[in-house]
């Protein structure tokens, strides 16, 4: 969509949804607790509380980011260091106000294990990181986010799809910061994801999603008959082996690689996102559910030189984290979910 059709309609008509959201929201808690004998309890309330809670906060950052622009002389200066800045103390305070909203409402806590290397690695942001993250679950992208900028204080370059530019509070933080917006359908993921990550300075971390999207069965299988019909038959093998992860796609992961030859890479898996509207609908009406997430680093001088080593480095460390949600399924006293077909 142009850009102005989406700064003039399409953005003005989100925000006057959201103000008519915070709005008529004590009669929208009314509702909800009156129809929480109905629905199971308080989840109706608590979910009007997440819907509110983010309307406030999207509308506030977008009116900061207005603000911005005006600051910065209508544009002229928002590529300084200056206005970089207060862009990502936006961004920060958007994504910590959500998460702490989301968390508090589903009673779920967030927790870190067994990850102390690579904690220390992203503390002491003296060099950059490639982050490469699973993607399953309802809002995993906004946690993920939530621990570089606000945890570990690291400067997030995303790769995002074009879809969200709807969206007037990403739209214009994707444009304003080192980010980019592609369309899977066509277009050049690699080259934006290599101009991305040849940028990178200390403090900065380039998030990587290399499943290419939230994991669903029907994304898996698509994966592993891509790699058969490529005749990558090994790597084919080994994405039917994982159960809860599809088969990483290594073109932008080599490209960030290879642009930014300096960088540690950091692997990030979690459990206990919600999968689906219908989980996350479940979970507000049940006790919290932790949600764990463990990092594993590789130094950028231990990772493989040639194309080849590299993807199957890439698919190790993948059949790593897939391993390690399993075995944290196993000892939750979980249900060993079936292997689904393909």
């Amino acid at each position: 969509m142009p850009k102005l059709a989406r700064r003039l309609v399409v953005a003005p008509l989100i925000l006057v949804v959201e103000a008519l959201l915070v709005v008529l929201s004590p009669l929208l808690g009314l509702v909800a607790a009156l129809l929480a004998p109905l629905v199971g309890g308080l989840r109706a309330l608590r979910a009007v509380g997440i819907a509110v809670g983010y309307a406030l906060r999207h509308l506030g950052s977008t009116a900061a980011c207005g603000g911005l622009w005006i600051t910065s002389g209508f544009g002229r200066t928002m590529g300084s260091e200056r206005m970089q800045s207060a862009h990502y103390r936006v961004m920060r305070c958007f994504v910590a106000g959500i998460v702490r909203t989301m968390t508090r409402m589903a009673r779920a806590e967030l927790r870190t294990t067994d990850s102390a290397a690579a904690e220390r690695a992203l503390h002491d942001r003296r060099a950059p990181v490639v982050v490469l993250s699973r993607h399953a679950g309802e809002g995993d992208s906004l946690l993920v986010l939530h621990a570089l900028l606000c945890t570990y204080g690291r400067r997030a370059r995303i790769v995002m799809h074009e879809a969200l530019r709807l969206d007037p509070l990403i739209d214009m933080l994707g444009h304003r910061l080192p980010n980019r917006f592609v369309d899977p359908r066509g277009g050049d993921t690699e080259e934006s994801i290599s101009v991305m990550a040849s940028g990178l300075g200390d403090g900065d971390a380039l998030l990587i999603f290399p499943e290419g999207g939230n994991f669903s069965h029907s994304r898996r299988r698509r994966g592993i008959e891509r790699l058969e019909q490529a005749g990558h038959d090994e790597e084919a093998a080994w994405a039917r082996d994982m159960r809860h992860l599809a088969a990483p796609r290594p073109g932008g992961t080599l490209a960030a690689i290879e642009a930014a030859p300096g960088a540690d890479v950091i692997f990030l898996g979690h459990v206990g996102v919600p999968v689906g509207l219908r989980d996350a609908w479940r979970r507000l009406g049940s006790p919290g559910e932790d949600i764990e997430m463990r990092l594993w680093i590789e130094r950028a001088a231990d990772v493989p030189a040639t194309r080849e080593e590299q993807i199957d480095w890439l698919f190790g460390w993948w059949r790593t984290i897939d391993a390690w949600i399993d075995e944290r399924h196993r000892s939750a006293g979980g249900e060993r979910p079936p292997r689904p077909g393909g």
